[in-house]
């Protein structure tokens, strides 16, 4: 359950892409309880008036529904555009959306390379570089990359792994680059984090397991893990952190 829990982001706006569901859901939810306005982007229309609805009915902050495909250039641009025409300004830019692959090596084809890097890579460019000069003078990029970012991914493919190095090694660059301009940038590592999707192609059993054996924790992560550390990087309690790739991930990792 997610309550209103401080203003620390009060009066700050944010974009978070992929928002409908998992982790971009939970990612939107914790931002809100912490006062900030958010535009809940998804590829489906659907699922993004119902998360904005939600999320504003529960946190009672202004919320915009904006519907695109990251992987489209001129879709990017319009979310940023829509963001600051609806809510006044962009402070935060959450590149959330992603496409995950169970797929092996062997059974990874030339368009399901592509469109993985479509969606998981090149989205998170389009999303920055149309949102780019909105967040000169001090605003925050967070992009969700994965533990698969810093070792390999034990459920998707080595397209998905491969993303995802992308991404933190790209948010690197923006961070090096965007200071100058008062830009921070860092990524946030989800390790096995249960969604409705990671239900749908694993066995509770099996998360189980995998949990006591895998995670000093004892737990997979949850959108709302997720949510905390981008609070965290996307506020002033951050406000000497920049290149970074953080860890959410019940210590997964350190095994």
């Amino acid at each position: 359950m997610y309550i209103t829990m401080s203003g620390l982001l009060a009066g700050q706006t944010a974009l978070v892409t992929g928002a409908g569901r998992g982790i971009g859901r939970g990612i939107a939810n914790t931002l809100a309880a912490h006062g900030c306005a958010v535009a809940v982007n998804d590829i489906a229309e659907e699922t993004a008036t119902a998360t904005a609805t939600a999320v504003e009915a529960t946190h009672d902050v202004e919320t915009v529904a904006v519907t695109g495909d990251v992987s489209d250039r001129s879709d990017a641009t319009h979310l940023v555009e829509r963001t600051v025409e609806e809510l006044g300004e962009l402070d935060i830019l959450v590149n959330n959306a992603a496409v995950i692959a169970p797929q092996s090596f062997e059974e990874i084809d030339e368009s399901s390379w592509q469109s993985v890097m479509d969606v998981n890579l090149n989205g998170v460019h389009n999303c920055t570089s149309a949102a780019y000069d909105e967040l000169k003078g001090g605003g925050r990029m967070v992009t969700i990359a994965s533990t698969a970012g810093l070792r390999v991914s034990p459920l998707a493919g080595a397209h998905y792994t491969s993303s995802k190095w992308g991404v933190i090694g790209y948010t690197k660059h923006v961070a090096q680059e965007g200071a100058e301009h008062g830009i921070r940038a860092n990524s946030v590592c989800p390790g096995p984090t249960e969604t409705g999707r990671i239900r749908s192609i694993t066995d509770e059993e099996d998360r189980k397991e995998r949990a006591e054996r895998d995670i000093p924790l004892g737990r997979w992560g949850t959108p709302r893990d997720v949510g905390n550390a981008t609070v965290f990087l996307s506020s002033e309690l951050s406000a000497h952190v920049t290149g970074v790739a953080l860890p959410v991930d019940g210590g997964f990792t350190i095994l």
